[in-house]
């Protein structure tokens, strides 16, 4: 985590660190974000096929963040025992929607630090806003599943689509021309596969695209590089980048 709050930017320019999974850290502006950290194995618990495959890329009692973002209630996106570890729980802005706002009262999280924000709604939090954009839940369990839109004072902008489903109404809702997509591509669970996602792509027309929820569970596990293929050969415009773990991608 020193090495995000020590990561130097200029005004202009925004960094992305990739935790696995679907989980990333921003930062822009002096404003660190985090969605859906996964930094534990406790969707392995009672459930074994979900076993991790490499530790967490950081300890979550040193995860610090300004803002941080819930997609959904699935155990690796609001995750009990990163939250449990989660050492500011009392000073970070947490914004999720309705339901899983609810499910982050019951995981700790003092009600007054969250934010309820569900697609098509706009929450400010210093220099950054927050835009819920419509997803298709991949279960009953998890109906107020919603992806956001971030952007930050200097316009720097990222679109993550949570878990999904690929459908014409979430293309048809999807924020447009974001600098970075970042999109599910395990094709499992109703989520996209490489294809499909890389159509969610061509549709989103981001200048980066980056692939996610492939890499942590055996069970969960898709070939990044198929995704690539596909964003190649479709005619899709957006750099399609496999990114490295906590590997900072820094654009202005």
């Amino acid at each position: 985590m020193k090495t995000i709050i020590n990561q130097q930017l200029t005004e202009q320019q925004a960094a992305m660190w990739w935790l696995g999974q679907a989980g990333y850290v921003f930062k822009a502006n002096d404003v660190i974000i985090a969605i859906d950290p996964y930094l534990s194995d406790s969707a392995a618990n009672g459930s074994p096929e979900f076993t991790r495959l490499y530790a967490p890329v950081i300890d979550a009692k040193e995860l610090k963040a300004d803002i941080i973002i819930i997609t959904h209630n699935h155990a690796d996106h609001l995750d009990p025992e990163t939250l449990a570890q989660y050492q500011y729980k009392n000073s970070t802005q947490f914004i999720a929607p309705w339901l899983t706002a609810v499910a982050l009262v019951e995981a700790g999280v003092p009600p007054e630090r969250i934010a309820t924000v569900n697609a098509a709604q706009t929450y400010r939090h210093g220099t950054a806003e927050i835009t819920g954009a419509f997803a298709l839940p991949t279960g009953a369990d998890v109906l107020d599943t919603t992806g956001y839109m971030i952007r930050f004072s200097n316009g720097r902008s990222i679109y993550h689509t949570s878990d999904t489903q690929y459908h014409p109404l979430v293309l048809a809702a999807a924020p447009n021309k974001p600098d970075v997509m970042l999109v599910p591509i395990n094709g499992k669970w109703d989520n996209p596969g490489p294809e499909q996602a890389a159509l969610f792509a061509q549709k989103v027309a981001p200048r980066y695209v980056f692939p996610n929820h492939y890499d942590t569970m055996a069970l969960n596990a898709e070939n990044p590089e198929v995704f690539k293929w596909f964003c190649q050969n479709k005619g899709i415009h957006a750099e399609c980048i496999i990114p490295g773990r906590m590997k900072a991608f820094i654009w202005e």
